[in-house]
Order: structure tokens, then C-alpha cells, then sequence
């Protein structure tokens, strides 16, 4: 059965609401704040703010106004590549293995956009990287079930940014089996179809993939707040609204 819990304010694992001035900060004290503009785009902040797969001038969604130290690139589509729209001067991170900028570490892992070991559609970084103890993982666009060996690179993972809209990324159900095999406490999903796009874009709504799904709560707000202490014990689904 389908466990759904509406907020209508913005949710925080760290029980406390962000004021305004952390809010500008990005996060406080212990807290990790994950920020998402709509398809792969996010900024993740402790005092360091990571923007991930910046777009520009994409369908269904405005264009923010962000700022960041760092810049993470999945791989190098129109749709997440837009690295100039980010204020601030960050420094750009892409590809694959161990990589250090800000004084933060990455590790990239390889993957593949398509089911066809990247012949149809190139290659996909997974991004692991760590903040105040918490475990981060951002799946790009990602095509396919991670390999046992993916599995073991990309490493212990707290919380994971994953596509479930299928055609140009893994589906619902793919999306699940992976989540089934890294097994994180925090799972936000990404890259799905919006009311607002066109009838002809041939993604699913994210509400294929909560379809049977326990723990998940819907935001009305794009921010999540996150403290290590806290974090649920059982994989827990958290649906943020980009706008």
C-alpha cells in the first residue's frame, strides 16, 4: 500500500525550517540543503554550493537564477551541460574517476546513457560526493540497471537523485531495480514529464514510478533539508515541485 504525505510548507529532515539568512547561506550547522530547478538540475549546499546539470531555455521549466563554488557535468547533452547560466565562477567538474575542486573529492563512475553500453546514446557519470557526512549520488541520465561492479564503485549512498521518466533514461521500473541494489535512506526523483510540457514528449509523470511505493512525501517547495542523524531509517521517496 502507498504511503502519501502532503506538505505544504517546505519539508526538513532537521525538523527546524531554514531562515532567511541560511537560506542565503545554503545550509546550517550538520545540514545538507538539496535544491531542485526541474529535470537533472540541482544545487546541493553546506556552506559549499554544487550545482548539478544546469540547463537553459528548456521545456516545462523557468530559468533560475543560481550561484555555486562547483558545477558538476553528467555528460554533455544540451539539457545538462549549461555550465555559463551559473553565477559565481565555479569551478567545472566532468568525467569520470576522482576529482577534487573546492576542497570538496568527487568520484565519477562510469556509465552509459542507453541500454546498448553507450552506442546509442554515449556515455553517463554517476556523480558520488559527500556532505557533513552525508553520501550523495546523482544518477545523470542514466539508461540502464548498474552492473554489480557499479554497484560496488558508487559505494554507500545516503541519498539518490535518479531518472524515472524513461525513453531517453531508465524507467519506473529500472529506476526501482536500481534503488533496490544501492540501497539509499533518501531517494529524489528526477528527469520525469511535467503537466506543462507537450502532449508529444515521450516521458512518464513521476507518479508511475510512486505507483506501490511506501514512504514517499510530496513537497510544495523544491527544498529538502537533510541532517545525517536524521535520516529515515527505511528508503524513503521525497517528490520535490522545481517551482
Amino acid at each position: 500500500m502507498q504511503t502519501l504525505t502532503v506538505f505544504c510548507c517546505t519539508f526538513s529532515l532537521a525538523a527546524n525550517s531554514l531562515s532567511q539568512s541560511q537560506q542565503k547561506s545554503g545550509a546550517k550547522m550538520g545540514t545538507v540543503t538539496i535544491r531542485w530547478f526541474g529535470h537533472a538540475f540541482f544545487l546541493v549546499s553546506d556552506g559549499i554550493k554544487l550545482a548539478i546539470d544546469p540547463f537553459k531555455n528548456l521545456e516545462g521549466y523557468p530559468n533560475p537564477v543560481v550561484a555555486a563554488d562547483v558545477v558538476l557535468v553528467t555528460h554533455d547533452h544540451f539539457d545538462h551541460n549549461k555550465t555559463e547560466v551559473i553565477k559565481g565562477n565555479p569551478q567545472v567538474v566532468r568525467g569520470q574517476g576522482k576529482k577534487s575542486a573546492k576542497g570538496m573529492e568527487f568520484l565519477g563512475v562510469k556509465t552509459f546513457h542507453d541500454s546498448n553500453n553507450g552506442k546509442d546514446r554515449g556515455e553517463n557519470t554517476v556523480f558520488v560526493f559527500e556532505m557533513n557526512g552525508i553520501r550523495l549520488a546523482h544518477c545523470g541520465d542514466l539508461g540502464h540497471v548498474l552492473s554489480d561492479q557499479q554497484v560496488k564503485e558508487i559505494g554507500r549512498v545516503d541519498v539518490l537523485m535518479i531518472p524515472v521518466g524513461g525513453f531517453y533514461t531508465i524507467d519506473a521500473k529500472a529506476a526501482w531495480q536500481n534503488v533496490e541494489k544501492i540501497k539509499p535512506k533518501v531517494v529524489i526523483p528526477m528527469h520525469y514529464k511535467q503537466p506543462s510540457m507537450g502532449d508529444g514528449l515521450p516521458i512518464a509523470g513521476v507518479d508511475v514510478y510512486l505507483q506501490g511505493k511506501k514512504n514517499v512525501t510530496k513537497l510544495d517547495k523544491n527544498i529538502l533539508t537533510l541532517e545525517k542523524e536524521k535520516l529515515p531509517q527505511e528508503t524513503s521517496i521525497y517528490v520535490l515541485n522545481y517551482k
